[in-house]
């Protein structure tokens, strides 16, 4: 009755239901091939959403009945040559058995058994493989049909009459959609992504594939897969290096042939691919010698600036201002990070100054910076070669605008920001590899009260920590503790204790206040609760603060005084009405020149009948 009530019914939700029902339980071991056909048309009738054309519907419906065991391969193969492409590669997924996965493959293939070359038209009219791998969660045998017949690396065909620089606008554009389109895959694939590079192991798509997976996503790739290729990709370095030191002695004068003689034992482990590049580099006196005497820096940089970027600064990699979850663990991503820094460093000892090539863009600092992150140890050696840099970059800096033609040039910001960052960390002994270096405040002579209440605590408590035995910083680091609202791992206690004379430099600090300080009723504010917060505060220390503000201050348990001042105050003012008068009309303020007069001067003048004080000097 269901099977005849099911054949009568208008294809519907109420009619996909019942023939899923029928095909899992009274059908299950066998069915009519018209309760087969009537799934299978159910799922090709529905169409895709508009607002995704290119991701269909779901097809669990046809895929119930094109996996029966009663299903014949005759209607498979009429059923899928019925099918879009996009309905193919939801047939074609992981839930999908061999039954259906193969002749899904062979549909596939069938459609298109040539693919044809990139163009950038592709990514808006992609082809039958595009819109297969479009499909989350494809089979294993479906997903390696597409790739192949994905379109392959462009070449495009110059135009008669057409420009040399038309031609190449137009090949670069089609080069970045089939960047594009392997991006695409390779972060709609995660579970595939060892099989695509295995794949594309002897195919144009390997770099691309690897460079995406190290650059693009590497949060999502599984760790010892990017190991692998983490340490394939650094493998090419020593090349450059070599291409380096070769083409700067051809350049300095020997001859080509002394050259190879020179670098025999080295050329010897290259393949012959490598070695042909090095020699058409060699031979090309007029930009090949140029472009070879600068590649071990400018492949480093690029490294660093874009495919290695996340792994070296894993905090970079957000979406929507959220960090993204790595499969690899912090440890893991250290390791890579320090041996990148190690190529690095080689490639730093091979810099020279270059007037063809000025330092004056952040790609040409970024590197630099992310070595002296994540090298293990720092020589005087590697400081003394990053110092050069930056007098460079700042000679090449000089010459930028910070402003462009449509407003703020963020390059040049960067640039400055880490050039600032590379001298702080020149200038001082440093951490533990590690995103804590690129904190570093520079010389403890040169670092100022601003730049102190940047840091955030830890790196604050680690500074001080390596400068013992220095009172003029931490007198810096006790002023700029009133210039952040909120500290969680840093007390002002903690602070003042690593003084040598802990009293005498808060009594000082606090008298010249208005000069060493400044600011606004917040930073009073901050003072004087960082002050009385102390376990114990003398009756000499309580005078000199500012006294609007330490009349103010609440006391412990939401006292409306704080008891300490009360006290100064009952003792100074004593049983005279008058002086408690005076003292009423004093002219301390919430804010301006006045907001700076000390407690005790005030105290003194309103007990002796006196004038009132002066402010403090700015």
């Amino acid at each position: 009755m269901a099977a005849e009530h099911a054949q009568s019914m208008k294809d519907g939700q109420e009619r996909r239901e019942l023939l899923e029902a029928l095909l899992r339980g009274p059908c299950g071991s066998s069915a009519p091939s018209w309760l087969l056909e009537a799934a299978v048309d159910s799922d090709l009738a529905r169409k895709p959403p508009q607002s995704d054309p290119f991701y269909g519907p779901s097809m669990d419906l046809a895929l119930l009945a094109l996996s029966h065991s009663s299903c014949t391969p005759q209607l498979r193969r009429e059923s899928l040559r019925r099918c879009t492409a996009v309905q193919l590669g939801r047939l074609g997924s992981a839930e999908a058995g061999g039954m259906v996965a193969d002749p899904v493959a062979e549909a596939l293939r069938e459609r298109a058994p040539v693919p044809q070359r990139m163009t950038v038209d592709l990514l808006e009219t992609p082809t039958d493989a595009q819109l297969v791998v479009r499909q989350h969660r494809l089979h294993s045998t479906v997903i390696t049909a597409a790739v192949d017949l994905l379109p392959s690396y462009p070449l495009v065909d110059e135009k008669e009459g057409e420009a040399t620089s038309t031609w190449l606008e137009r090949q670069d554009a089609a080069e970045r959609a089939w960047h594009t389109m392997w991006k695409q895959v390779v972060t709609t694939h995660s579970e595939h992504h060892r099989l695509l590079v295995e794949w594309s192991d002897d195919k144009d798509a390997s770099h691309v594939i690897r460079e995406h997976l190290l650059g693009s996503i590497p949060w999502d790739v599984e760790p010892e897969l990017l190991a692998e290729v983490a340490k394939d990709d650094l493998a090419s370095f020593p090349h450059a290096v070599l291409t380096t030191q070769m083409c700067r002695m051809r350049r300095d004068g020997a001859t080509e042939e002394s050259v190879k003689e020179h670098f025999a034992n080295d050329l010897a482990e290259l393949i012959p691919e490598q070695r042909k590049r090095i020699d058409r580099i060699l031979s090309d006196d007029e930009y090949g010698l140029r472009f070879g005497c600068r590649i071990a820096i400018s492949r480093i940089a690029s490294a660093a600036e874009g495919r290695w970027r996340y792994i070296l600064n894993p905090d970079q990699a957000q979406k929507y201002g959220r960090p993204h979850v790595w499969r690899a663990s912090q440890d893991q991503l250290a390791f890579l990070a320090q041996k990148f820094a190690k190529h690095a460093a080689v490639a730093l000892e091979l810099w020279e100054p270059d007037r063809e090539a000025p330092i004056r863009s952040a790609k040409d600092l970024r590197w630099v910076r992310d070595l002296l992150q994540h090298l293990p140890v720092v020589t005087p050696e590697v400081k003394e070669k990053a110092r050069m840099i930056c007098r460079e970059a700042r000679r090449g800096l000089a010459g930028r605008r910070d402003y462009g033609k449509y407003g703020l040039d963020s390059d040049v910001q960067q640039a400055r920001e880490l050039l600032d960052t590379i001298e702080r960390m020149t200038a001082e002994t440093l951490t533990d590899p590690g995103p804590a270096r690129t904190a570093s405040l520079g010389r403890p002579d040169q670092v100022t009260v601003r730049d102190l209440a940047g840091a955030p605590d830890t790196v604050l408590d680690d500074y001080l920590r390596r400068h013992p035995g220095d009172d003029s910083l931490v007198e810096r680091a006790l002023l700029a503790f009133a210039s952040r609202a909120y500290h969680r791992d840093l007390s002002f206690a903690d602070i003042l204790t690593r003084h040598s004379d802990p009293q005498r430099a808060l009594l000082a600090l606090t008298q010249n206040l208005r000069q060493l300080l400044g600011g606004g009723p917040n930073l009073r504010e901050a003072w004087v609760d960082a002050v009385l917060n102390l376990p114990a505060t003398e009756t000499e220390l309580i005078r000199v603060l500012p006294a609007w503000t330490a009349l103010k201050a609440r006391g412990p348990h939401g006292q409306t005084a704080h008891p300490a001042v009360t006290s100064v105050v009952r003792t100074a003012l004593g049983n005279s009405s008058e002086a408690w008068q005076r003292f009423a009309t004093s002219p301390a303020s919430y804010a301006g020149p006045t907001a700076w007069l000390r407690l005790g001067d005030l105290l003194d003048a309103a007990a002796n009948g006196t004038p009132w004080p002066t402010p403090p000097r700015k």
